[in-house]
Order: structure tokens, then C-alpha cells, then sequence
């Protein structure tokens, strides 16, 4: 029997990075911390903070999460006989502010992704280079291509440069992978090869593949597809290197942009429905407004928690009923509610359940879908404020990023069927504009550069799109712009049977995942363990993140690398370890 039991790591982001970290501490605590050795892989070469979090990409690249609930945790400290870890501390300490002290009133902050990056960067090196030291720890950049789990005693991993044997466990923490392009973007792009002075970019990042581009000039015209976060990024990346954006009011963020001489660089974004991303509230007073009793939290998590229930649920009905009256209690003690036409609270409460199954209702208390999203952002940044009443939509989606926890906790691996369960993560996705949605500070540049005419919004709502000679021609209602640059920021969804990248095709091919309904994500046990077609969880292979959508919800946000999935994994990977041990000593 061998004396080394060896564990493969795909993906060193923030969330396999903490994988490494909690099994680490669990073996320690169980003092089992030895015969294992732990095989690191990241293509990218940013090890413990991924590409998302690449230390250098553009200050431009903000988080849409605020400081204020970034409660990454702190890591106690590992002191044994053979093996000192150094504890590392928690975000909050680490940036130097105690959000205990912090005025209420205080702007809430989000700062630059590669600071994050940073954060991550330095714990896990504080983690890792103990671990090397004692040749328990082996990083490898290298892209990992197939695992090959053909014999069924031991895993094979191969790279783009070798092959690695030997494996007793692997877990795949990967994040966002290559995926087929649609239709769109390949004719666009065959549109786009041969023409010298016309550029399409298939991605958002890094923004340096466009800023640098020999074409991007500033009379350029630029077509953004996306109306979303990542257009955000895009057109502040771009607009920063032609101008720069001039606080004039600290309390409502309101700025202006002085372009440099000679620069008319124009943005066009267009999506399906032109709906604009929805800011934040600007601080803790306001965002305190929408936060619901722990009381309220516990009875909602109960209630959609509840196993039978969600046995018998036939739609998400059951979660948004559950909801509603939490949203309607707030939305009627908001110190600035939208007028609310002397509605009860039983009437809110059905207005809350009709927008959530269709949004776009008409209704006075609901933002007109319809109307100009320039108007919409303008609205939005004011009730974001606190300066202008609070519109019903504004309301519920501000009250469902506070109950995202509990729906997270209470609907991961849940008793719902797969049609169910896909159509409630379609629920959650659909409140995203709102729940995910970026600071005041970035609406209000948006909304300066649309008073410097550079950001053009008459196309923003699925526009008629020629290809010709000149570039990309949109059309609608009778106006016309052409760009000869067009822009990606669409992130698509982990759709598994529209991923590319070589590892999840083969592990596919070679029957080694179960897709959910209608290709949503993987299968997985509720310790992150792959199950095959009928269920079974026998394969030491485990899949944690973006990819296992369809058995979790919830799997992208930061705060998510750091929750309760990869400390299950760890818990589950150190007992087979344990087990492992006992076995190899009782061989003995």
C-alpha cells in the first residue's frame, strides 16, 4: 500500500483556494495532516485569486459588492510540531475598517477588483508556502484537459503539457468556461476577420485586448453588446483612457466627465430589453430600510425550507408566496414609499407576487419598464439616495438580496424536481438587475456621459443590426449609427452542454457527470461529490462552483467561495482521508 495519499485541486481561485485551506485545517484539527500530498492547478498562473481577481487588470474593473458585508473570515493560526501555519486576517481587518465604528451614513465603498485579488493573493501564499516548505503542497500552471478515471483505483490528470498520475481525489473548482459562441457572435466574427479598420472583441476582459488595439481611437464608435455589469467595466475602462470623470457632489455621487481634446468616442449598448442594471442603496442608512428581521429571515427560511413542500411544489409559487409578505411588511414601513393608492397590505402582497411571475407588469407603483432608461437610472440613483420615493420593484429587489442567504441555504439540494428548482434559479436570475446590481457611483458616470453625449441609448432596446462595409449598422424607430467596433460583455450562463473548454467535454464523454434539467449544471451530493445517472456518489471526484448550478443556487458571488460548500467538501475529503489512514495502518 502506498504512503502517500494524493489530492488534485483544479482551479486555484478564491473558491478553490479556500477548499485547500479548511481541508488543510480539518485534517489538522483531526491531527491527520500527514501521508497526503496536495497537487495545485491554475492555467493562469494567479493562484489563490484566479483570473477574475488578476492583480494586474484595470483599476476600471470595480466589485458590485459593497465592503460593508465583504465578511471574508479570518484564518486561526496552525501550530504543531512539524508544521506552523501563520493566522491571516479577515477582509475587514485586513482592509482596516471596523464596520462596528463606521457611521451608518458613511458611502459605502467598492473598491477595484485586483485589490481583492490582493487579499486573496496574500492568504494564500500565507497558506501555501508553510505547505511547500514540507513538501505537502505542488502548484502547476498548466491548463488541466481530461480526467481520466478509466481504471478505477487511481486518477490520471492531464494537462497541455503532461500527464500526472496517481490521484486517490480530485475536485474541479473551476469557475466561468469557454462556451460555444452563438450565432450572433460567429457571424460577426467571420463578418469581422478580414477587415483591418472593423474589430470585434468576444469578451469584456481583459479590457487591454481593446484599450491597446491600434483602432480604438477617440472618434471611435463602439457597439456594445450587453447592457449589464460588464458594460459597465467596459465603457469606464475606455472612458478613462480618453477623459476622466469630476466629482461634484460627495453626497449624491453626481459627476461629470471632461473628455480630452478632440475625443467623441461614442458608446452604443443594446440588449434584448434595454432594461438598466439598478443601483445599490448609497449606504447602510438606506440599505438598512430593506432588510428584513432575523425573526422574518428564520420563518421564510423554514417555510421554503420545509421538505414536503417542496416535494409538492409544482412552480416557485411556494417561494415567492413565502416572500411576499416579508417585501409588502417593509415596502409599508419605507420612510419614502411610492404612493401607494391606498392598497393593503394583502393588495401589496399580490403586487409583489404578480411583478416576481412577470415583471413586466404595468402598475403605478412599479418603474415603467417602457419608458427611457436614462429616465429609469435617473430615478433609480435617486431612490438608491434616499432621495425620491421607493418604487415597489426598487423595493422587492433590494428585500430579495437580503433574502438570498436563506434561499441559498434553504433551496441547495433541495426536495424540488429538476423543472421545479431550474425554474427558481430563473427566478433568482430574473431579480439580478436589482440584487446584483453595481454603486451609485457607477450609474452616476453613466449618466455623466450621457449628458457629454458620449453614451448614446436610442438603440439600447434590441435594435435592428446590419452588417456592412462601414461596421455594425443598428437601426431603430428611424434613427441610425454605425460602429466599427463591437464589444461582447455578455457573460454566458454555465449552460454544461454549451461549454467548450476540454476538461468538461471529456468528463462528459467519459460519463463522469450527470447534467440537471435542460443542461442547467452537474449533479452533485451535498458534499460536491459528482453523481452518475443513477445517483450514486462512489467517484472521488468532486465538482464545487459555477458549474454545479442545477444542484445549488447561489454559486457565483465571492461570498459563496468562502460559504459552506468547500467547508462540506473539506469535512467529507478529510473523513475519507481519516479513513484512508486507518486502513493503511491496519495493513501494516
Amino acid at each position: 500500500m502506498k504512503e502517500v495519499r494524493k489530492v488534485g485541486i483544479i482551479g486555484i481561485g478564491p473558491r478553490g483556494g479556500y477548499a485547500l485551506e479548511r481541508l488543510v485545517l480539518e485534517l489538522a484539527r483531526q491531527k491527520s495532516l500527514h501521508n497526503i500530498h496536495f497537487s495545485l492547478f491554475e492555467p493562469t498562473g494567479n493562484f489563490g485569486n484566479g483570473p477574475v481577481y488578476d492583480l494586474h487588470q484595470n483599476p476600471s474593473n470595480w466589485i458590485n459588492i459593497t465592503e460593508r458585508v465583504m465578511e471574508l473570515p479570518r484564518r486561526e493560526a496552525l501550530d504543531s510540531p512539524d508544521l506552523k501555519i501563520p493566522s491571516f486576517p479577515s477582509y475587514h481587518e485586513w482592509v482596516g475598517k471596523d464596520y462596528d465604528t463606521i457611521s451608518e451614513d458613511t458611502m459605502d465603498t467598492y473598491p477595484p477588483r485586483n485589490q481583492i485579488g490582493k487579499y486573496l493573493s496574500q492568504r494564500f501564499e500565507s497558506l501555501t508556502l508553510p505547505l511547500m516548505a514540507t513538501n505537502r503542497v505542488s502548484m502547476y500552471e498548466e491548463e488541466v484537459r481530461k480526467i481520466d478515471y478509466s481504471n478505477k483505483d487511481t486518477i490520471q490528470i492531464l494537462t497541455d503539457t503532461g500527464t500526472h498520475t496517481g490521484y486517490d481525489e480530485v475536485v474541479l473548482t473551476i469557475g466561468h468556461q469557454l462556451t460555444e459562441a452563438s450565432q450572433q457572435i460567429k457571424d460577426w466574427d467571420k463578418f469581422a476577420s478580414d477587415k483591418g479598420s472593423i474589430n470585434l472583441f468576444k469578451a469584456p476582459y481583459p479590457t487591454t485586448a481593446y484599450l491597446d488595439h491600434q483602432n480604438l481611437n477617440g472618434k471611435s464608435c463602439i457597439g456594445i453588446r450587453g447592457f449589464g455589469l460588464a458594460m459597465i467595466d467596459v465603457v469606464r475602462a475606455i472612458s478613462e483612457k480618453f477623459g476622466k470623470f469630476i466629482l461634484e457632489d460627495g453626497q449624491t455621487r453626481a459627476c461629470t466627465y471632461q473628455a480630452g481634446k478632440e475625443c467623441h468616442v461614442m458608446y452604443v449598448p443594446f440588449s434584448l430589453d434595454g432594461l438598466p442594471s439598478v443601483p445599490k442603496p448609497l449606504n447602510a442608512r438606506v440599505d438598512n430600510w430593506f432588510e428584513p428581521s432575523k425573526a422574518a429571515l428564520i420563518r421564510f427560511e423554514e417555510q421554503i425550507g420545509d421538505q414536503q413542500t417542496q416535494q409538492k411544489a409544482g412552480s416557485p409559487l411556494f417561494l415567492i408566496a413565502s416572500f411576499a409578505p416579508i417585501a409588502a411588511a417593509i415596502y409599508a414601513q419605507l420612510p419614502k414609499p411610492a404612493h401607494a393608492q391606498n392598497l393593503s397590505k394583502t393588495g401589496v402582497e399580490e403586487l409583489v407576487i404578480q411583478w416576481l411571475k412577470d415583471q413586466t407588469i404595468d402598475h403605478p407603483l412599479i418603474t415603467p419598464g417602457n419608458q427611457p432608461a436614462l429616465k429609469s437610472m435617473e430615478e433609480f440613483v435617486e431612490m438608491a439616495i434616499g432621495n425620491r420615493p421607493i418604487s415597489l420593484d426598487y423595493c422587492i429587489g433590494q428585500v430579495w438580496r437580503h433574502c438570498q442567504p436563506s434561499i441559498y441555504r434553504a433551496l441547495s439540494f433541495n426536495n424540488c424536481s429538476d423543472r421545479v428548482f431550474a425554474e427558481i434559479i430563473a427566478l433568482d436570475e430574473s431579480t439580478k438587475r436589482y440584487s446584483y446590481g453595481p454603486p451609485v457611483d457607477s450609474i452616476q458616470q453613466l449618466l455623466a456621459l450621457g449628458r457629454a453625449g458620449a453614451l448614446n441609448l436610442e438603440f439600447v432596446n434590441d435594435p435592428h443590426i446590419e452588417l456592412t462595409e462601414k461596421g455594425w449598422r443598428f437601426d431603430l424607430e428611424g434613427r441610425s449609427v454605425t460602429a466599427t467596433m463591437m464589444i461582447d460583455s455578455v457573460l454566458d450562463a454555465p449552460k454544461i452542454k454549451s461549454v467548450r473548454s476540454p476538461i468538461v467535454k471529456n468528463l462528459l464523454e467519459d460519463n463522469l457527470m450527470k447534467v440537471v434539467h435542460d443542461d442547467l449544471g452537474i449533479k452533485t451530493d451535498k458534499y460536491g461529490y459528482l453523481l452518475s445517472k443513477n445517483n450514486d456518489s462512489d467517484k472521488p471526484i468532486a465538482l464545487l462552483g459555477r458549474l454545479a448550478k442545477g444542484t445549488v443556487i447561489g454559486v457565483d458571488a465571492i461570498l459563496e467561495c468562502f460559504g459552506p460548500r468547500p467547508r462540506q467538501w473539506a469535512e467529507q475529503a478529510a473523513a475519507k482521508h481519516i479513513d484512508w489512514l486507518h486502513k493503511m495502518k491496519a495493513a501494516m
